[in-house]
């Protein structure tokens, strides 16, 4: 067991969605794993997760995550840790087979391709969750490694995701399923932003540039993130 505080526990944990989010599909149970083995060693977090199950329903909400066709992320913070999680440990003791589910849910030709936007999608969703349960907006601390984002460059780049956000929610001409997914990763990349995680921010932009290759509404604002990304040296 790790006794380790809440921030530094958390600041760790993220590492370990980084480090998921990184990985190449093949490898990906490993980094799975990994993020596991640790939150199993680290009681605060392992307690959170025992506090979130505790505080809903965990088999309506976890069964309403898992829809026919599409995933649907609970809104409630806690639901959102608590169903994901074990989504994660289902993954890990093979009740969940990972590629029938990312086949189900991502409709991509390859795994790699699936497996990113579970990443972009789901993954994002769980850390800023769990970012919420612990506090992070004044408890989350750097990471040591952890390259500092600018000031300067949220301040800058967050009000044209925020623009780029409106502009999906408003658009009547996309799918709700895309419009959907692509909303859940504008949120990460903000939300990346504002606890300055560099390598987050990096991860969700390559998944985010995928995306929207082919979706011209929100290029004008994509590009000029993109300058901003590149003047700080984040991509």
């Amino acid at each position: 067991m790790v006794d380790l505080s809440p921030q530094k526990a958390y600041s760790i944990f993220l590492d370990y969605c980084d480090e998921i989010a990184k990985s190449k599909y093949i490898l990906s149970t490993t980094a799975i794993k990994n993020l596991l083995r640790f939150i199993a060693n680290t009681p605060c977090l392992y307690n959170y997760i025992a506090k979130c199950n505790e505080n809903i329903k965990f088999r309506e909400e976890y069964a309403k995550f898992m829809g026919d066709k599409t995933l649907e992320i609970p809104s409630n913070p806690m639901a959102t840790v608590s169903v994901i999680s074990a989504l994660l440990f289902d993954f890990d003791r093979n009740n969940v087979d990972i590629d029938r589910f990312l086949m189900k849910y991502y409709k991509y030709d390859d795994y790699g391709a699936c497996y990113q936007q579970f990443c972009n999608t789901v993954l994002i969703a769980y850390a800023k969750a769990f970012g919420g349960v612990v506090d992070y907006k004044e408890k989350v601390i750097e990471g040591e490694e952890e390259k500092p984002v600018h000031n300067q460059a949220k301040e800058t780049a967050m009000p044209f995701i925020s623009k780029m956000m409106h502009i999906v929610e408003d658009d009547g001409n996309i799918s709700d399923a895309f419009k959907e997914d692509l909303l859940t990763v504008l949120d990460g990349l903000y939300y990346s932003f504002d606890i300055s995680r560099a390598k987050m921010i990096k991860v969700v932009w390559i998944g985010l540039s995928a995306m929207t290759k082919n979706y011209r509404p929100i290029q004008s604002y994509m590009r000029e993130v993109r300058l901003i990304l590149e003047d700080y040296a984040l991509i």
